[in-house]
């Protein structure tokens, strides 16, 4: 028992070295693809491919750990979506990457602050939201009718913060308020694996991550029904099919 606790911390320490060194290097490479690719790429699509790929590596380098994608052959790659997922940690964001289309973040201001990460999202483009101020609210959906105007989808977590326990929690309004009012259909996606890979600050090994693709509401569809109605029957879907990936988390209940 002593022996494999000591590998384990063996191995989760190596992965972080290994990552920290990629990343390092690996921004730097970035910073100068924004350099040179900004003036005519408004879209930072290029950005977007190498951050797909620096988001895979976070996977990958790890041998023990498998990415699953399902219903990816629901997606309109002609289409920009709202697309919102549930939240479990801040791995959801690099997974999420296994989507095939451009897309940009909607985030806390505060996550703009964290080193490199930070960086990395202010050169992407992403969307930053302050939560509690309406102007900041207001500015954000602008911003998000910009991009989704230019084919590019936006990524919101309706949660509005990560979960404690793995399971989906209620719903925020917000992104489907956006989504009704930009006239954009609404891509449900669920995400599994990003809460329960950690015990402690040790990873496990072997862990198989899961993003599931759920079907698109189309943009006549979500302006049939109000706000509230929409977010509610998101959220209802999202916590069924999670519950389909992990039902001990749920028991009876669902939501």
């Amino acid at each position: 028992m002593v022996k494999m606790d000591y590998c384990a911390h063996m191995k989760s320490l190596l992965y972080y070295i290994v990552l920290l060194l990629f990343t390092l290097s690996y921004f730097v490479l970035f910073s100068l693809i924004f350099v040179v690719t900004v003036p005519f790429d408004r879209e930072r699509q290029i950005l977007h491919h190498a951050s797909r790929f620096w988001s895979k590596m976070i996977f990958r380098i790890n041998f023990a750990w498998t990415m699953k994608i399902e219903g990816i052959d629901k997606i309109d790659p002609g289409k920009a979506y709202v697309v919102v997922v549930n939240h479990q940690s801040m791995l959801d964001i690099p997974l999420m990457y296994v989507l095939p289309f451009n897309f940009k973040w909607v985030s806390k201001r505060e996550v703009y602050k964290w080193p490199i990460f930070g960086a990395v999202l202010w050169m992407h483009g992403d969307i930053a939201i302050e939560r509690g101020a309406a102007a900041s609210a207001q500015k954000m959906m602008h911003d998000c009718g910009t991009h989704i105007a230019r084919g590019t989808s936006v990524i919101i977590f309706p949660e509005g913060t990560r979960s404690r326990d793995g399971r989906v929690h209620r719903f925020k309004e917000g992104a489907f308020m956006t989504a009704k009012k930009l006239g954009a259909p609404i891509l449900p996606c669920v995400s599994e694996g990003t809460g329960a890979v950690m015990q402690g600050w040790r990873m496990k090994m072997p862990h198989t991550f899961t993003v599931r693709v759920l079907e698109p509401i189309p943009a006549d569809e979500v302006a049939q029904y109000s706000v509230k109605e929409m977010t509610a029957r998101v959220q209802a879907q999202i916590a069924s099919e999670h519950a389909k990936l992990r039902p001990d988390l749920y028991g009876e209940a669902v939501g």
